[in-house]
């Protein structure tokens, strides 16, 4: 009798830990999915403000873009522009080895996250001669604070739990 009993504990134990497992999967995958969209909205709201300003500048005597359509238009501009270089591999790259290695530092993931969205604009665009621009202008600061911003997300949800 005692001997059915020990093999029934143990057989909740692993259908435990099988459900655990199946569960931490599923909730790293939704926060990841969060993290990714609080970035890319980080990501387009800074990129509006710039590229309205940009606007703003370059026609100072339009008085459309003088009286607040200038961030429409910079969110119509940026989209289009990001948009198509947007990749989540470099992410999910960080998300991966986070996991795997069971890192738990809020800091690994902010500036994982940084320098995955970093990486999107240098690996996607920007040829040789064009490096060196990509790399100091504000295109590559508003990559890295939507990278931080999505960092900080996933480790609120999952990262910190590893």
């Amino acid at each position: 009798m005692p001997d059915e009993r020990v093999v029934e504990m143990v057989m909740e134990r692993e259908n435990c830990v099988i459900l655990n497992t199946l569960f931490r999967g599923i909730w790293v995958v939704m926060a990841f999915c969060l993290a990714a969209l609080v970035a890319l909205a980080v990501l387009f709201a800074l990129g509006a403000l710039w590229v309205g300003d940009e606007l703003r500048i370059a026609s100072p005597h339009e008085p459309m873009l003088q009286h607040g359509a200038a961030p429409v238009f910079g969110v119509v501009l940026f989209a289009s522009t990001v948009a198509p270089a947007l990749t989540c591999l470099p992410g999910l790259v960080a998300v991966v080895a986070g996991e795997v290695l069971r890192v738990r530092s809020w800091m690994y993931y902010v500036l994982a996250g940084g320098a995955s969205f970093a990486a999107v604009p240098l690996l996607v665009g920007a040829h040789n001669d064009d490096l060196q621009a990509v790399a100091s202008s504000q295109y590559l600061t508003i990559f890295l604070a939507a990278g931080f911003a999505g960092g900080f997300i996933y480790w609120l949800l999952a990262g910190a739990r590893a």
